[in-house]
Order: C-alpha cells, then structure tokens, then sequence
C-alpha cells in the first residue's frame, strides 16, 4: 500500500448548517511518515490501529507502520475506523461488530474540539476579509458606508457559519456543562503543545487553502507559540459560558 489516503485524518467543516468531517486536501501518506495523531479535535495517542475498509494498518510513536492481519493484533488494542471513531477492542471478535457497537468513545469531548476549531477558522476568515478589504481602499477612497457594505457582503456567510457554531457549542455546554473538563482530560495538552503542532494543515496538499495557510502562519507561532488552554478560555469566555 503506497500513499493512501485515511478518513481518520479529518477537519471539521460547515455544510448545509450541520457539521461535517472532510479530508479534503488531506494528503495521502506512506510508510514510515508522520501522522496528524492529535488535532483541536481529536486525540488518538501515538499508538493505535486504523482499521479502514478490509485493512488493518498500525501506527507506532505517531508513524505510520504497516499492514497487518487480524491474526497479529494485540489486544486491548486502541482502534480508529471511519471518520475518527475511537474504541478499545477487547478481542478479535470484536473486529467483526465494531460497526455495530454504540457510539464511539469521547464523542462529546471531539465535538466541543470541533467547534473550537471551526470559531478559530471562521473569525481567521473573517478578519483577513477586513483587513484585505481596508488594505485595497486608498486614502482618497475610504467611505465607511462603502466599506461597512463590501465588509458585510463578503462575509456574510461566513458569519452565519460562525453563528451555527455558536448556537451548537451553547445546545452543547447546556447539555453538558462538564465539557470543558472532560475535553481537557481528553485531549492531555502538554505544558509546551502549542496550536501550531496540533494544526492538521501542515499534512495537506501543498497549494491548498490549509497549506497556505501554514506556511503563513509558520514563522508567526514559531516566534510567538499559541497554548490550546489558553485559546480555549478565549474561545468559551466569547460565548459568555465557562
């Protein structure tokens, strides 16, 4: 198997008013490389099984291993199948009803991730229209009402994407008002694990929006690095919840 393509290496994304995953972009790996194990949105830990399909590939200290049989599985074994479904499986039994089994483990925990991430892309997109925006006026040029009116069409949608992330991440805490804990327990942020090494962008397709975007945002949070707990406290305090 050379340079495939894993639906647990995923980004959440705003379609049709609900919440999606996509790989969109998501580039393809070999053996022997580096996998996004741990986003804003997941946490796989650095040893698990990706069952995909038929296959059954292993990943080791975050790299990407090898094919095995059903045979050569230790158990319990931590296993990652669909769009970043976590189970421990007890036996080699089990690999034959997982799709059957209930819901996969810290559900609750990657969906408040999920809307971390999505805040932070939507208010990323909507400053760089403001500020693209006012950087095209020319002195001569700058009617407020002119440039309230583009601000506002240009990022209308995306401000009703940002609102549909806010509406669900409060259904959420009202559901769930412990998340915040369990989402910390979840994801085990090191004291030094800053945004820019949990941005699953650096792994897609160079020339894409996402990898743009790392390149760009590189020399900044390697100067200045960013803690996820910290951002997380912006991000609920923002939502007037804690």
């Amino acid at each position: 198997m050379s340079g495939f393509k894993f639906e647990c290496f995923y980004y959440p994304t705003i379609e049709h008013g609900e919440v999606v995953k996509t790989t969109r972009n998501v580039r393809s790996f070999e053996f022997g490389e580096e996998v996004p194990t741990k986003t804003l949105y997941y946490n796989y830990g650095k040893n698990f099984a990706i069952y995909q399909g038929s296959r059954i590939v292993v990943v080791e200290d975050g790299i990407l291993k090898g094919e095995i049989t059903k045979d050569e599985l230790k158990f319990p074994l931590k296993l990652v199948f669909d769009k970043g479904t976590q189970l421990t499986i007890f036996s080699k039994e089990d690999l034959n009803s997982i799709r059957l089994l209930m819901a996969g483990e810290h559900e609750i925990e990657k969906e408040l991730g999920a809307l971390f991430f999505l805040s932070r892309v939507y208010n990323r997109k909507i400053k760089t229209i403001q500020y693209r925006v006012m950087g095209e006026l020319t002195n001569s040029s700058r009617d407020i009402d002119y440039i309230n009116t583009s601000i506002e069409e240009q990022t209308k949608d995306l401000i009703a994407d940002l609102q549909i992330v806010e509406k669900k991440y409060r259904d959420l805490v009202v559901k769930n008002p412990d998340i915040k804990e369990k989402y910390l327990d979840y994801m085990n942020f090191g004291t030094k694990e800053d945004m820019f090494e949990l941005s699953i962008n650096k792994y897609c397709i160079e020339g894409s929006e996402q990898y743009e975007y790392f390149k760009a945002e590189s020399a900044v949070l390697k100067a200045k690095p960013i803690y996820p707990k910290f951002k997380l406290d912006h991000f609920m305090s923002s939502m007037n919840y804690h």
